[in-house]
């Protein structure tokens, strides 16, 4: 991370000890907002499905920011995975202040070539597991009384239809 460009954005801090959940955290767009939420002070819990790719993504994490990292393995399209993610955060660091959803399908594919399966695993990622994880935290801050923020990161393609999904 430039340090100029660090400098410029949120004072350093600015997150301190807030505990925050990324969806699609392994890779990407998830893995660096993950990185700047850790060097601005908070908590971060990063999941997806595939806890190998988590376990490296939090030990490069932590070596870059010194940060706290959770990985925990989950499928938001399952709302019982979901429940369960949030169950292991608010054990891990006493609570849940923001939820970034940024979990993501995408098939290198034109939508005539898309089938009707690759599809609905799309739509499921980026649909329903939106869905599942603002009802799951948002009714464990409405019942805590817990000031929160959500963040969802949609695609164009829900809005457009475009080709490659």
């Amino acid at each position: 991370m430039d340090p100029v460009l660090f400098n410029t954005m949120l004072q350093p801090g600015a997150l301190k000890d807030k505990v925050i959940v990324v969806t699609g955290g392994g890779t990407g767009l998830g893995k660096s907002m993950s990185q700047m939420f850790l060097q601005l002070g908070a908590k971060v819990v990063i999941t997806s499905r595939k806890l190998e790719v988590l376990e490296q993504t939090a030990q490069e994490l932590q070596t870059l920011t010194n940060g706290e990292v959770f990985a925990v393995a989950c499928d938001v399209r399952d709302y019982r995975q979901v429940e369960e993610l949030l169950q292991k955060s608010v054990e891990r660091f006493g609570r849940v202040d923001a939820l970034l959803n940024n979990a993501a399908g995408n098939f290198v594919s034109p939508t005539e070539r898309l089938s009707p399966k690759a599809f609905d695993v799309v739509v499921d990622i980026v649909l329903k597991g939106t869905y599942n994880c603002v009802l799951t935290f948002g009714k464990y801050w409405i019942d805590n009384k817990i000031p929160a923020t959500v963040m969802s990161i949609v695609t164009t393609y829900a809005e457009t239809g475009s080709a490659f999904v």
